[in-house]
């Protein structure tokens, strides 16, 4: 037998998907904002917005791999408001005002990293008699 023909084609690693954006930490989830931060840009600034965000989510699914997975990570980014309340407002003593700048998702994910280590661990007192 004699092999004739072999194709390679190549293939893009996906995307996380919704449910795997649904299992991420609130800081693992605000560092996904970083990765797309060019998704959530408003067109002449610098920075992404809470509106951008919001428009994003709205967007239906288009078969798009990189689109969906944008449209996704908004989705759950607003499904959590304490993420979205870091985004919005770690650079400015806890204000919020629509604007995330480049540096605010990694000082968020930092923020709620931190909030997570912080609190007091879960204890379970059992009596037996």
């Amino acid at each position: 037998m004699e092999i004739v023909r072999i194709s390679v084609s190549p293939v893009s690693p996906p995307g996380p998907s919704a449910s795997d954006y649904s299992k991420m930490s609130d800081s693992d989830l605000a560092r996904a904002v970083g990765d797309n931060f060019q998704a959530f840009k408003h067109a002449t600034t610098p920075n992404a917005t809470t509106d951008k965000i919001r428009e994003v989510a709205r967007r239906s699914l288009t078969g798009d791999a990189q689109k969906d997975n944008e449209i996704q990570l908004a989705r759950e980014v607003l499904k959590r408001d304490n993420v979205m309340d870091e985004l919005d407002s770690v650079d400015d003593n806890g204000k919020r005002d629509g604007v995330i700048g480049p540096w605010n998702p990694n000082m968020a994910a930092d923020k709620l990293a931190c909030n997570r280590c912080m609190q007091p661990p879960i204890t379970t007192l059992q009596i037996t008699f």
